[in-house]
């Protein structure tokens, strides 16, 4: 039946997402959490439907119930990152139902769109560390670098182009809101804050192997960021923070089939969150920021990842990454101890029950630039069902 709907034009998937996590040693408090995602998304392909030629209407809607470790590692960014989203204040309040994304594309040529609606940013093409934390790594910091969660928000309203140029190259360019519009409209945050995203995905091939990457820049303007080294203490003990209305960050994330069982596939999709061929790979994340306005001034990550690693287990996943961050000096270290650097391990191993279920068990070291807090281990249980 699924099929039948899809070649008329109506595709759909729903997900059931749950993760037990706790720090057993160091971090803010040691204690275990339960949260639990559900996640729709839909897409209407007009043409097929016979409305209207080139046009795509996508749809997501997403709720979360329960509680995460996210706040008691000493770490800014989560280690359970598809369950910090839909973003709420306070953290980890129960989210019932929030649409996330709701958006209109039309295509006036095969290689020239454009976009307009709600969007969520988190669909990394990396073929190694994609899936928003829900199928591959867990920690923010190998969806994207530290430097890129200033300056854009997950689910904001945007207007946009695409441009196709060939099969293995996308140039994407997109003004959004910058002010997060999760369990929002978003248009009361017009005029809050822009931010301007402009990206190419590429693909290549290196001895038959596969391979791609992105590089990205975002400018924000029109905003409210804290300028760093811009505290001021009055004589009556109060303090102020010095304000800029821009910030920027560049990155580039890459990644690098090192073998694979067999001819690898044709067509490689870094966005899926799952890894297209049987076999090892690499990738690497790089980003800069704005030294005015950004604590991190720059940071990188990179690992492994590897499917069907074991025999007889094709399906398996498996990766493990290591990242690090660069500290800018504050003025306000003095009155709370800060080191130079975050940095932390990851290691998980994904078990494929069935096409519809997986089993994850994962491992994380982190570090804190908060010298008072120790060294955190957090250990998961992720199992995520697709119907």
């Amino acid at each position: 039946m699924r099929t039948e709907w899809a070649n008329k034009g109506l595709t759909f998937d729903f997900g059931w997402y749950q993760v037990g996590q706790g720090i057993v040693d160091g971090g803010r408090n040691e204690r275990w959490a339960y949260t639990t995602n559900l996640d729709l998304h839909a897409k209407l392909d007009l043409m097929r439907m016979d409305v209207l030629p080139g046009a795509l209407v996508s749809f997501r809607a997403q709720s979360r119930f329960g509680q995460t470790v996210n706040a008691d590692t000493g770490l800014l960014l989560p280690v359970n990152t598809y369950s910090y989203f839909p973003t709420t204040d306070p953290l980890d309040e129960n989210v019932p139902f929030a649409i996330t994304e709701l958006n209109y594309v039309q295509f006036f040529s095969d290689d020239v769109g454009v976009l307009l609606g709600k969007i969520t940013t988190m669909a990394n093409a990396n073929e190694f560390s994609g899936g928003e934390g829900r199928t591959q790594f867990m920690n923010f910091q190998f969806q994207y670098p530290a430097v890129f969660a200033q300056v854009v928000p997950y689910s904001t309203l945007a207007v946009g182009a695409l441009w196709l140029p060939s099969p293995q190259l996308t140039v994407t360019s997109i003004l959004m809101n910058t002010r997060d519009s999760s369990t929002s409209t978003g248009f009361s945050d017009i005029g809050e804050g822009t931010s301007w995203w402009t990206s190419v995905d590429y693909q290549y091939r290196a001895s038959d192997l596969p391979g791609g990457g992105t590089l990205g820049f975002v400018y924000a303007f029109d905003g409210d960021f804290g300028r760093i080294g811009g505290i001021n203490i009055d004589p009556e003990g109060g303090f102020s923070m010095e304000r800029k209305s821009e910030a920027f960050a560049l990155f580039w994330n890459g990644w690098q089939y090192l073998y694979t069982e067999g001819n690898s596939p044709e067509n490689i999709d870094p966005t899926d969150g799952r890894q297209d061929a049987q076999g090892l790979g690499v990738f690497l994340f790089l980003g800069v920021s704005d030294k005015s306005t950004n604590p991190v001034s720059w940071s990188a990550a990179g690992g492994l990842g590897g499917r069907g690693l074991i025999p007889g287990r094709d399906d398996d996943t498996s990766g493990l990454g290591y990242f690090y961050n660069r500290l800018q000096e504050l003025r306000a270290s003095a009155l709370f101890p800060l080191s130079q650097s975050t940095q932390g391990v990851e290691a998980y191993y994904n078990f494929a029950i069935a096409r519809s279920a997986r089993l994850t068990f994962d491992f994380q070291w982190t570090r804190s630039a908060l010298q008072a807090i120790d060294d955190a281990i957090v250990l998961g249980v992720r199992l995520d069902l697709s119907f």
